[in-house]
């Protein structure tokens, strides 16, 4: 936002410079990004009257001028004549430079010395518009002999804003006014808009918002007895100051208006409307507009547009229609200031690629309060320059009215969160000083104007009166309060510790998609009805290939197997310590359970060869050993595996993790169909376990017991035992018989052969057996193991093995 500074000052006297002005409104929050002025290439050039004008008696062409340029009169000669005697003129004087190098000298043409030179708007390098091309005619009251930059205020200083996006009514002067008088405590002078409205002569026109949820008002104003002209020079130069290029006085007035109040404005040819009528609706489908730019453009039902009786006039808010253009020659014009949904005028824009000051200020939010006196600011400066005349009553269709907000403020509250003991009087003056309404009383009542969107509660409210106060002024302190050491959560240590001891078991961690196809569950063998198959499917998916979330983990481990095999890489240990997603049993009623899982999937050897150790072939115990080391290095005892059956697991090769009565998971041999379905050429071995159950289990805190000061004694025991019994129901049984004398019980053998019986294997345990308070005799073992023996024969049927 481009703030001419004596612009500025029409709306609030200020005595302060415009450096010392960016400064208070940088600190205050509106940080001023630079000040510049217009751009100026000459130098030496003055404001001149003419005093006579004549033809050179030696050329056709040429025309011997007198002009006073304050301190004397000197004789010019000009290739033009469009001024008269008492016109206010550029004079280049001798040694003058102007753009592109040039230096101006006393010179004879036709035996008549020049004494400088007569500068067109072009010659200056002055963006001007002018009218025609010939010397720049100044207005009447320009002062003589100052500077031209001076008199043209050229050189006016002008304050770039770089604004935050909320900050929207400093889109406008009166606004940037308003944030100026709260910090210096001046006044906003508002201009004089009072209009005399008289009955109308052209028919009125008929307002029409069907859009109502795209457009809260539309505020419109017919003027007639339209004189298209070019603005005066002060007006042009200020809208150059504000980066805009002037055309004529009535766009310019439209321009103008904006940059003063923040509300754009859009000026129609009134008689180029079919029916005198304006409707706000969407666009049909397919339907064309030829905007001002001369470009056909294909519109869409979802934008936005201004239409009359019979077709589209306008891109409602981004750009006008060519048909309803201001020319040379209107005669009447129809002036618009509405309220336009940034959302809509923001996707309309960027569809086209168009980006203009209007659009930017309705994406950021215009004043809905503020149309109806843009409209009658436009009108008043019509009126001023003999542009027009207003025609009939300002019609308004408010179809959303927005009223001001009011919010409290608990002054001890605000000094609490800004360190400052501010009265309440203060924090009163500095609202009332923005033109806010304010109760008081053991509170405040602070009433926000529309204008400040930005202001929604009572913290907003806060930091306003901490930023008109004045940041600087809140001492520098140190920090308070109770500090607290930073350290990781039970969690955080546990999932931690996880990824550790995986990666010093030689598995590297894997991260898949969370998102998979709905064919991974063929490709598992996931029957039809399986719990795992309920699985959330994607609203808006990028492909079907990722379309619903996963519910378990093997699926996309058995991908990453896949990629690596088929870049020949084919011994892989990984593990994904991701989420699986579980819908509730009324998916629209509950949140799904998002269950943290720590998958592995292994194929080839470990470790690698080398030519110091063979290669070994990764089987089921060695995914077995790893959950192993992994449930005791968390603390976690009592652990047991239980033979049973998964789909996508091999029969016979698959075992049940458990803690007690809670499962941990599952551990097993891929099944060879799903192998095939993966085109996977090894076996695979997986485990998938449920972090969920097994973090509830771990015991982080080590546990130490000293060293055994009495001897250990040895037996080895076999006994056959039927294959439906399992070794660690033996072990358990030798375990509960033995009690606290047996220390450990470890399985170092399984054998089948012709002297076992057919449906019986033969299992050798070697038991550890110690008294922590005294040396076990011979006799005592003795007893003990023959106790144990007993209880295998009479509870699981087991023989002893000669």
């Amino acid at each position: 936002m481009r703030v001419p500074y004596t612009w500025l000052k029409d709306f609030i006297d200020l005595d302060i410079s415009a450096y010392q002005l960016a400064e208070m409104l940088t600190q205050a929050g509106i940080e001023v990004e630079e000040i510049k002025t217009l751009e100026t290439n000459f130098t030496d050039v003055v404001v001149a009257e003419v005093v006579s004008l004549v033809k050179h008696p030696e050329a056709d062409n040429l025309y011997v001028v007198r002009v006073n340029d304050g301190k004397e009169v000197r004789t010019v000669v000009a290739g033009i004549n469009n001024f008269a005697k008492g016109d206010k003129v550029p004079l280049a004087k001798p040694g003058a430079t102007l753009p592109n190098n040039v230096t101006i000298k006393r010179t004879k043409l036709r035996g008549i010395e020049s004494n400088g030179m007569l500068c067109s708007a072009e010659e200056l390098g002055l963006p001007l518009n002018p009218g025609v091309n010939g010397v720049l005619v100044l207005d009447r009251g320009t002062p003589l002999g100052v500077p031209l930059a001076a008199a043209l205020r050229l050189d006016d200083p002008i304050l770039v804003l770089d604004l935050t996006p909320n900050r929207a009514d400093c889109l406008g002067l009166i606004g940037v006014a308003a944030e100026v008088a709260a910090l210096t405590g001046q006044k906003v002078q508002m201009p004089d808009n009072t209009l005399n409205f008289t009955e109308n002569e052209l028919p009125q026109p008929q307002v029409e918002v069907r859009a109502q949820e795209l457009c809260a008002r539309f505020t419109a104003l017919v003027i007639k007895d339209v004189q298209i002209a070019l603005s005066p020079l002060w007006l042009q130069v200020r809208l150059l100051q504000a980066g805009i290029r002037p055309i004529s006085n009535i766009v310019d007035i439209t321009n103008y208006v904006m940059w003063e109040w923040g509300q754009p404005l859009h000026a129609y040819d009134y008689h180029t409307l079919s029916e005198q009528t304006i409707m706000v609706r969407k666009a049909y489908p397919n339907e064309v507009l030829v905007t001002l730019d001369n470009q056909e453009r294909t519109l869409s039902e979802e934008m936005l547009v201004i239409a009359d009786a019979e077709k589209a006039i306008g891109l409602a808010g981004v750009m006008g229609g060519l048909a309803t253009e201001v020319s040379s020659e209107t005669k009447a014009v129809l002036l618009e200031s509405a309220h336009f949904n940034a959302a809509s005028i923001r996707r309309t824009g960027r569809a086209f690629g168009l980006y203009s000051e209007a659009q930017q200020r309705f994406e950021k939010g215009v004043d809905v309060n503020g149309c109806a006196e843009a409209l009658r600011r436009a009108a008043r400066l019509i009126e001023l320059l003999e542009a027009g005349k207003v025609d009939g009553e300002l019609l308004d269709e408010y179809v959303s009215p927005v009223y001001p907000r009011q919010i409290r403020l608990r002054p001890e509250r605000a000094r609490k969160l800004i360190g400052l003991e501010i009265s309440q009087r203060e924090m009163a003056n500095i609202f009332k000083r923005q033109g806010f309404g304010v109760t008081e009383g053991t509170q405040l009542h602070v009433t926000v104007p529309t204008s400040r969107s930005d202001l929604q509660e009572e913290v907003d409210l806060i930091e306003e009166v901490a930023r008109i106060y004045g940041y600087d002024k809140i001492p520098t302190t140190f920090l308070s309060g109770q500090l607290t050491q930073g350290r990781l959560t039970e969690r955080q240590r546990t999932l931690s510790k996880i990824r550790q001891l995986l990666v010093s078991c030689g598995l590297a961690e894997a991260v898949c998609y969370s998102f998979i196809s709905p064919q991974q569950f063929e490709l598992l063998r996931i029957p039809q009805g399986h719990f795992l198959r309920h699985a959330l499917s994607l609203a808006n998916p990028l492909s079907v290939e990722q379309s619903v979330m996963r519910t378990m983990l093997t699926g996309g481990l058995l991908a990453a197997l896949v990629y690596n095999q088929n870049r020949n890489q084919h011994n892989i240990r990984l593990f994904e310590l991701g989420t699986v997603f579980l819908p509730a049993a009324e998916p629209l009623a509950a949140l799904p359970e998002e269950r943290t899982t720590l998958g592995i999937a292994m194929m080839g050897s470990l470790p690698t060869e080398h030519w110091q150790q063979k290669a070994v072939e990764i089987d089921f115990f060695t995914v077995k050993g790893i959950v192993e080391t992994l449930l005791t290095r968390l603390g976690i005892k009592g652990f047991s595996f239980q033979n049973t059956e998964l789909p996508w697991c091999q029969p016979g090769q698959t075992a049940e993790v458990w803690v007690g009565d809670v499962s941990l998971g599952w551990v097993g041999r891929i099944h060879p169909e799903v192998l095939d379905n993966y085109d996977l050429q090894q076996s695979v071995f997986a485990a998938e376990l449920n972090v969920e159950n097994l973090l509830a289990k771990t015991q982080l805190v080590t546990s130490y017991t000293p060293l055994p000061r009495y001897p250990a004694v040895l037996r080895d025991m076999a006994v056959v035992v039927p294959d439906t019994i399992s070794a660690a129901d033996v072990m358990k049984l030798i375990r509960e018989v033995g009690g606290p004398l047996v220390e450990d019980v470890t399985l170092f053998d399984q054998y089948r052969g012709p002297q076992i019986p057919q449906g019986s294997r033969s299992l050798a345990f070697a038991v550890t057996y110690r008294d922590p308070s005294r040396t076990l005799s011979d006799e005592t073992v003795t007893e003990m193991h023959q106790q144990i023996e007993a209880a295998l024969a009479t509870h699981l049927g087991a023989g002893l093995r000669g």
